[in-house]
């Protein structure tokens, strides 16, 4: 198995509010990014006197992926042109479901850099075909596009591997919901989930996923400063997390090595707690720590992924619970799995600074904003670096 950053769906407790789950781009971006093949000569034709980003590959299928696996691909891509590429950041069309990484904000001519990217088939079951856009200064392509897809297998079925790039009609509402959920649409994935629900009383999932989407409704509402309504949101997701809290530890009574009940049962103690007088971070971290045991035991190669995301969550909670040195521990083999992880980065300046150590939380602040210098994680590493430096 591989992982997925599954980035911070959950992050330090304000961050979290400030993802944004789907974004809509312009008609003429979209032309742009899918006629791109057909203009490469043009690009290249012009890359004499400018900046001109190229993509070796512009698509990827990862095939059948199993629920627990967070598979991650690499595009390679170079500056053609003659002046320096300044890369501005990344767009998707659904944050919670891919993690975009890139290696370098700026490129010489003849230079290449990386864009990495994480799905995270927690959050999904089925056909997938996500875009990922790399803003830059390139005046022809502004907005490069890449594509990856994928077939989600639903937790213990056995599927038949779909053509690649068939996007298959779902069949039951829980694969309807799946697929909304999946583009953000939430109120369309709540209607399916609750048929789900009076078609089958006790389907652990649609419950998880009813939850979940009343957690990203209330998000939304709340960057929108609609407080109140977003409180009323999250008691919605606290209510379905009850009925389905039973439900995953029954799952565990009959099969103590259920990785995947485990995971689900830390995410949501782990995001009840970023409502404001509600702290379960002992019982995420319970079963966190227990997932990552089981993650280790089984099949450690296969696990990369999960242990690296495991290990980012146990540390980040020991830092809330002001346990630095166990936080340290944590996120230090996070980083050691993975160079790119910036919220290990991150909490890693910020244990460190705790603990009086200010040069190394200099050290790991500054890698964030190297490795992703137009991230909101570079912004808050910059004013922490300045609270340091006084």
């Amino acid at each position: 198995m591989a992982k997925r950053y599954i980035k911070n769906n959950v992050g330090k407790k304000n961050r979290i509010f400030s993802l944004i789950i789907c974004i809509a781009f312009s008609l003429l971006f979209i032309i742009i990014s899918q006629t791109l093949p057909m203009h490469s000569a043009i690009t290249i034709a012009l890359a004499s006197s400018s900046p001109s980003i190229y993509f070796s590959e512009d698509s990827w299928d990862f095939g059948e992926i199993t629920p627990d696996e967070l598979p991650v691909h690499i595009f390679k891509f170079k500056n053609i042109g003659d002046e320096v590429l300044i890369i501005k950041g990344t767009k998707v069309s659904c944050e919670s479901c891919v993690d975009p990484l890139i290696s370098t904000d700026k490129l010489n001519p003849g230079e290449e850099g990386e864009l990495k990217i994480t799905v995270n088939s927690l959050e999904m079951i089925g056909r997938f075909t996500k875009r990922i856009y790399l803003e830059s200064n390139d005046p022809v392509n502004p907005q490069a596009a890449v594509t990856v897809s994928g077939f989600i297998k639903e937790k213990n079925e056995s599927v038949v591997q779909p053509q690649p790039k068939i996007q298959p009609q779902p069949q039951t509402p829980f694969r309807i919901g799946i697929s909304y959920f999946g583009r953000g649409e939430y109120d369309k994935a709540i209607a399916e989930f609750e048929k789900s629900i009076e078609l089958d009383e006790n389907h652990t999932e649609s419950y998880y996923y009813l939850g979940q989407c009343y957690l990203q409704k209330g998000i939304i509402e709340y960057n929108n400063k609609n407080i109140f309504k977003a409180y009323s949101l999250y008691r919605k997701a606290n209510k379905f997390a009850e009925q389905v809290i039973p439900q995953y530890e029954k799952n565990i009574k009959n099969n103590p090595k259920d990785l995947n009940s485990y995971l689900k049962l830390g995410y949501i103690y782990e995001t009840r707690s970023i409502v404001p007088f509600i702290n379960e971070y002992n019982e995420a971290l319970g079963y966190y720590l227990k997932a990552l045991d089981l993650a280790t035991g089984s099949s450690p190669a296969g696990n990369t992924g999960i242990i690296i995301y495991l290990n980012t969550r146990i540390g980040y909670i020991y830092f809330e619970k002001k346990k630095y040195s166990q936080a340290l521990e944590y996120l230090e083999s996070a980083i050691k799995m993975s160079s790119y992880n910036i919220e290990a980065f991150y909490y890693l300046g910020l244990s460190y600074d705790k603990i009086g150590e200010e040069e190394k939380a200099q050290e790991y602040l500054s890698r964030v904003i190297e490795l992703a210098p137009q991230s909101e994680w570079a912004q808050d590493a910059e004013k922490e670096l300045k609270k340091i430096s006084k």
